[in-house]
This record gives C-alpha cells, sequence and structure tokens, in this order.
C-alpha cells in the first residue's frame, strides 16, 4: 500500500513539474508524461489495479484514474503551448521569409498584381505634323503654321504601357487665330469623334485655319487630353484691287491688297508698308516708267502685277511738286516747286523750290528733292 502511494505521489510531482518547465525542456517533459501513461496502462486490469501480489479496491482505481487525468491535463496543456508556440513561430517565419511558407508564396503574386495595377501610368499621347511632335498641354497661345497645300495630316497616337486605349479627336476650325487654345474645364462640351483604333490619322481637306484636341481612355478609366498646335491650309494667292497686268497707271495711284494671311509687299523689290487707311501706292522703277509689284502670304503663296507708271497728275495737289517722283506734265500750265533744292532727271542743274516753270514739253518728268 505504501509503495502505491509513494508512486502516486511521484506522478503528481512529475505532472506539477512539467507545468513549471520553461520552453526549452518541454519536449522532454512530454515524453515523460507518454511513458508514465503507458506503464499505467499496462498495470491496469478491468477494475482493478494489480503491482506485485498487491490488489487495491475500485477508489484505488479512482485515485489513478485523478492522477491520471491531471497528469493528462497537464501533458494537453504542454502539448498546447508547443503546439501555439510553433505556429507563432511560423507565423513570423512566413512574415520574414515569404517564400518558404505556402501562406506566403499564395499571398505574395495578388501583393504584386494589385501594386503594378495602381502604379499604371496614364494613357500618353503624340501628335505628329510632318513627322514632328507637335503635343501641347491645353490652353494658352496658339502658335500657328502655313502650309498652301491639302497634302498635309495630323498623325495621332495613344498608348498606356502597352494596355489598349480608347482614343478620340475634335478638329477644330478657328475662326479668331488671336484666340488662346480651348482649356481642360472645356473638354467635355467637344463634339468628340472614335478613332478606328489608338491610332489615327486626320487629314486637312479644304482651307482654314485649325487646331486638333485629342483624348485618350485608358483600360482602367484613366484620360488623357491634348492639343496641337495651329496650322493654316491657304492655297489661294494674294490678289490687289484696281490694278491689271500690263496698264498704265498714275504715279501714286492707290491699290489694295486683298490676303488674310499677308506676309509682305514690295514694289520694285522695295519693301512697302501700307499707308493709313491700308493701302498701298504705285511707283517708278527708278527713272522707268515699269512698276513691279509682288505680294506674298504666309504659307508661301506669291503674286506679281507688272504695269507701267505715268507721271503724277500734279494737279491733285494744287500743281505743286511736293516730294521725289514721276509727274505728268502738261504744256501750258504753271507748276511750282516746294521748298528745298531740286533736279531733273537727265538735267543737271539744281533748281530752288518756291519758284515756278512751264514744261516745253508735254510728258513724264522725274523729280527729285535732296
Amino acid at each position: 500500500m505504501y509503495g502505491k502511494w509513494r508512486r502516486l505521489s511521484v506522478l503528481g510531482m512529475a505532472a506539477l513539474t512539467g507545468c513549471m518547465m520553461p520552453m526549452g525542456t518541454m519536449l522532454a517533459a512530454e515524453e515523460n508524461t507518454v511513458v508514465v501513461q503507458e506503464i499505467e496502462a499496462d498495470s491496469v486490469s478491468g477494475n482493478t489495479v494489480v503491482s506485485g501480489d498487491d490488489a487495491i479496491p475500485d477508489d484505488g482505481v479512482n485515485i489513478d484514474s485523478e492522477v491520471n487525468a491531471d497528469a493528462g491535463n497537464a501533458g494537453g496543456e504542454i502539448n498546447t503551448d508547443i503546439e501555439n508556440a510553433g505556429s507563432e513561430v511560423d507565423a513570423d517565419n512566413a512574415a520574414v521569409d515569404g517564400i518558404d511558407f505556402l501562406s506566403g508564396a499564395e499571398n505574395e503574386p495578388a501583393s504584386v498584381d494589385a501594386k503594378t495595377q495602381a502604379g499604371i501610368a496614364a494613357p500618353v499621347i503624340d501628335i505628329k505634323w510632318q513627322g514632328q511632335s507637335q503635343k501641347y498641354d491645353l490652353g494658352g497661345k496658339i502658335n500657328y503654321k502655313y502650309i498652301n497645300n491639302h497634302d498635309q495630316a495630323f498623325e495621332c497616337l495613344a498608348n498606356q504601357d502597352g494596355q489598349a486605349v480608347t482614343l478620340e479627336y475634335y478638329l477644330e476650325q478657328v475662326s479668331d487665330t488671336t484666340a488662346e487654345a480651348k482649356g481642360n474645364e472645356q473638354m467635355n462640351s467637344l463634339s468628340w469623334q472614335s478613332a478606328q483604333s489608338s491610332s489615327e490619322r486626320i487629314s486637312l481637306s479644304k482651307d482654314g485655319s485649325y487646331i486638333l484636341y485629342v483624348k485618350a481612355v485608358g483600360a482602367d478609366g484613366q484620360t488623357t487630353y491634348a492639343r496641337s498646335g495651329g496650322i493654316v491650309v491657304d492655297t489661294i494667292s494674294p490678289a490687289v484691287t484696281v490694278l491689271v497686268e500690263g496698264k498704265t497707271y498714275p504715279e501714286g495711284t492707290a491699290f489694295q491688297v486683298s490676303e488674310a494671311n499677308l506676309e509682305s509687299v514690295r514694289i520694285n523689290e522695295k519693301l512697302v508698308t501700307p499707308e493709313a487707311d491700308g493701302s498701298y501706292r504705285v511707283s517708278a522703277n527708278g527713272t522707268s516708267s515699269s512698276c513691279v509689284i509682288r505680294i506674298k502670304d504666309k504659307a508661301g503663296n506669291e503674286m506679281t502685277c507688272s504695269i507701267t507708271v505715268s507721271g503724277r497728275d500734279p494737279a491733285a495737289d494744287g500743281n505743286v511738286i511736293s516730294k521725289t517722283g514721276m509727274y505728268s506734265l502738261k504744256t501750258g500750265v504753271e507748276y511750282k516747286l516746294a521748298e528745298g533744292k531740286w533736279k531733273i532727271y537727265g538735267d543737271s542743274t539744281v533748281y530752288r523750290g518756291g519758284s515756278s516753270f512751264y514744261a516745253k514739253t508735254a510728258g513724264d518728268y522725274v523729280f527729285m528733292k535732296y
């Protein structure tokens, strides 16, 4: 009997000691508990515990059961702690190493995909004219290029990191070339046309001033806008009023130039500017009566008008010769030179201004004031 109680005491102490062991010795405690349970299982037969020649009543079995239950519970707690500790270690390792554990390997690609998706840039638009990029931000001053044919076109291209985009465009014919380009707030009001693909060629089929707006929408809904510079298509040459090729006109005859995109007016190859009313005046070519008028517009169109210039009729100025030029003089009419010193082409005599004179022979005379 004394031997049985001593054995029970040893079992109780083993269970208690196992509970108090540090983490480093838990595995050994677990192994000891298993050994005790195996011994007890071999020693039990029915309701009687047999040890040597001693027999123990039923209530002895209850004592052994309680001890075994306590020991089992202690072992269970130890095992649970070990399992929990193992789970925590596994979780930490998964968080650190990632690729060594199944849970990490499964989650990693999804995280990368999400990051990649979030990092996709907005669509990029390129607008080319005559092979050169001509893309600008919305709004601002428009700089215009001029062409004199219908053979050119805008070339538009949009992409988003190799993904498909929806391309739309709006070609505006501009009536006021001094106005600024449309801004972002006006984009929703434009009548957009859909392109056939992510690239489009847009021709300018008639004369006028144009600016192209382009819209690109990515698969993720991101939208980008851009505009071109201004293009002026002008295939019509300048024209002049009043003057007719080959005709003769008095010196100083006024004429107008019809050209919206005027670049220059030259008379006898001398660059001239318009008078206050916008008109120009014909003049002789030095001592010659010929006059060549050359007009050029910004698109490169030119026109030339060759005429003959007769002398200016001084009657319009009260028969006063007031400035250098050719004058048509008549016989029997009194003329007067304005103040200053004068010469007549072909005559070396210097005439003093303020004096009156008569023409011996009717005709055109070139007066030079100096």
